[in-house]
């Protein structure tokens, strides 16, 4: 079927009660569009609402909201064409996963809540925003679409007063339940339950018709997000909860307004992915900020740490300063005064530190996990019964500590026991929490998936000794041997995608991104694994490497024992920077701030800044 003598109908997306959506071709311009067509049996004001979609769309022009480019009527068809998008719902990005997928998510939020600020600065609230509502290009950038219900605040408002239910009520204002008179507040709320929904995989209120919904959307608060998802950032948390306040004065006032609090909370996010080791709790190793232009890289300082940077440390940084694991304490890199600062403790600091919520976690070889003010002031303290090398992971108010003793120990804020697991060997690597699990693996070979609240196992799999964090992202957990194997793991069907022998050692983390996972190892070469097959993309010889890897910008950043520092371009494999002659270095390279810090055994902090 062909409307217009231009638009070739193809495929059937989708219908609902007033109109069917097809996509079509455009034979005239040469591009695929979305073609709605209104039901031939509608009432006349169902229809007067069809033709108000179409007018409130095509007097908006955003990147955030989908174009409108025709509107006709044909053979009693009224129809109008639009933008096709085709990557999906907007809650397709979450559950909330610490680390690109998180950052993704947030920065996908923002651009709807610029979207509606364009909507409601022109008079529209949309009053149906669902995921459905809000898709996703392929590129995963969010588009506002179906305007059925859209009320245009400056013209005549009774097509919206037709004894109809209008809105989903998952996703319902209260005073929208209500009936009352709806402003820009009423969107905000329901886009809260959106991000919601998004976030913790679960929308805010559930019950068995749509009353119980619409009950509880009026008169009943909503679970913190954080308590079903406890990967979700304290300040998303907040702002979800702002935008679901039952009265609606005691919302954001305007999209504007929630947009802000929203971008402050995404600048405080991005930074504490680079004080975590390994990029957050997904363990992912791709790293916010970082040098736009590797290749102008230079030596721009040089720092003593006052002792020996040794496995399986790593540098952190937080609001302009740096803290590294160095001989028998932590050594601060104040970036403003060029000075370091040390903090002793009472053994070798054989873990990497880990910033949280203005503290800082150091745990030593004697088994002690300190936790200090940014100051160095002491705050608590937890003694665990072995070494510890593995980086504390904590998340809100939870800390996990794995010890060489077999433990993993989950503590309370205050220092306190609250489960503790005990697995069948030694437990040498830092935990990755990705889908809702705990992940720890052993040097006996067992990977353990828990569930970080309880400590109750889920279920175990035999994978092979591990040394090195497991980084996840894209649905893949990827586990990586001392032996050489790496595995790409599904967490959730608990089975091995594919396998990859790298016929060498693994001491060091690998990194991920969306296509392609990066390992290297004592066998001296780097791999670029496809992410769905685990398909050689390329290699490279690069030396034997215990630290582990680190992305930023589209660069996978390598150092090895030989003392060479390289970025490498992770599409091509080309090198775009090195440097070498600085000695061992067991640590992995951290990009931060458009900079690149590089630690070595020696105890030499290096700054390489673009010139």
């Amino acid at each position: 079927m062909k409307l217009a003598g231009r638009y070739r109908l193809e495929t059937p997306l989708g219908q609902g009660g007033m109109a069917e959506v097809w996509r079509a071709y455009d034979e005239r311009v040469g591009r695929a569009v979305a073609v709605k067509i209104l039901h031939a049996y509608v009432h006349p004001n169902e229809r007067a609402r069809f033709f108000q979609e179409a007018k409130a769309l095509s007097r908006l022009s955003h990147r955030g909201v989908v174009q409108v480019y025709d509107l006709g009527e044909e053979e009693g068809k009224t129809y109008f064409v639009m933008e096709l998008v085709e990557g999906g719902s907007f809650d397709r990005l979450g559950p909330f996963e610490d680390g690109p997928e998180g950052l993704r998510l947030l920065e996908a939020a923002l651009e709807v809540l610029d979207a509606l600020e364009h909507l409601h600065r022109r008079g529209v609230i949309h009053r149906d925003l669902t995921p459905r509502n809000i898709l996703l290009t392929t590129e995963g950038n969010p588009k506002v679409m179906d305007f059925g219900l859209a009320y245009l605040l400056q013209e005549s408002r009774h097509l919206t007063r037709t004894g109809y239910t209008l809105g989903t009520p998952q996703y319902m204002a209260p005073e929208q339940a209500k009936g009352l008179p709806l402003g820009p507040q009423a969107d905000l709320y329901s886009f809260g339950a959106v991000l919601y929904r998004t976030l913790t995989g679960k929308p805010p209120f559930e019950g068995e018709n749509d009353q119980s919904v619409l009950y509880q959307h009026v008169y009943e608060e909503p679970k913190p997000p954080e308590t079903l998802n406890p990967a979700i950032p304290a300040g998303a948390s907040r702002m979800v909860l702002h935008l679901l306040a039952k009265n609606a004065q005691a919302r954001p006032t305007r999209a504007a307004q929630a947009r802000g609090g929203l971008a402050e909370t995404l600048r405080s996010y991005r930074e504490s992915l680079s004080a975590t080791p390994r990029a957050g709790a997904a363990r992912s190793g791709a790293y916010p900020s970082g040098p736009a232009q590797p290749q102008s890289l230079e030596v721009a300082g040089r720092f003593d740490l006052g002792g020996e940077v040794a496995w399986p440390s790593e540098i952190v940084a937080w609001e302009g300063r740096l803290w590294v694991g160095a001989g028998r304490g932590v050594a601060q890199l104040n970036l403003i005064e060029e000075r370091i600062h040390h903090l002793p403790l009472g053994d070798e600091m054989t873990a990497p530190p880990t910033l949280y919520g203005g503290k800082l976690y150091a745990a030593a070889w004697d088994g002690k996990l300190g936790v200090f003010s940014l100051t160095g002031r002491p705050i608590w303290s937890y003694q665990s019964r072995a070494e510890v090398t593995a980086a504390p992971l904590v998340l809100g108010s939870w800390v996990y500590l794995a010890g060489r003793d077999g433990f993993l120990y989950a503590l309370d804020e205050n220092g306190s026991l609250r489960w503790a697991m005990q697995a069948e060997g030694h437990l040498s690597a830092s935990p990755t929490l990705y889908r809702g699990l705990l992940f720890a693996a052993s040097e006996d070979g067992w990977l353990y998936a828990l569930d970080p609240q309880t400590g109750h196992l889920r279920y175990k799999v035999e994978a092979g000794a591990v040394h090195a964090a497991m980084p996840a992202q894209g649905g893949v957990l990827l586990i990586p041997t001392w032996a050489g194997e790496v595995h790409a793991f599904d967490p959730l069907g608990r089975e091995v995608l594919w396998s990859y022998d790298t016929e060498g050692e693994v001491w060091g983390s690998p990194v991920m991104d969306t296509e392609r996972a990066y390992v290297a190892g004592w066998g001296g070469v780097l791999y670029a694994l496809d992410l769905k097959n685990g398909d050689e993309v390329w290699s490279l010889e690069v030396g034997k490497a215990t630290a582990g890897l680190s992305l930023a910008q589209g660069h996978v950043y390598c150092a090895t024992e030989e003392g060479r520092v390289m970025a490498i371009e992770a599409a091509t494999g080309q090198v775009t920077f090195e440097a070498s002659g600085l000695g061992p270095i067991q640590a992995p390279p951290l990009p931060y701030r458009g900079q690149l810090f590089v630690a070595t055994l020696a105890g030499q902090l290096y700054r390489f800044a673009e010139m």
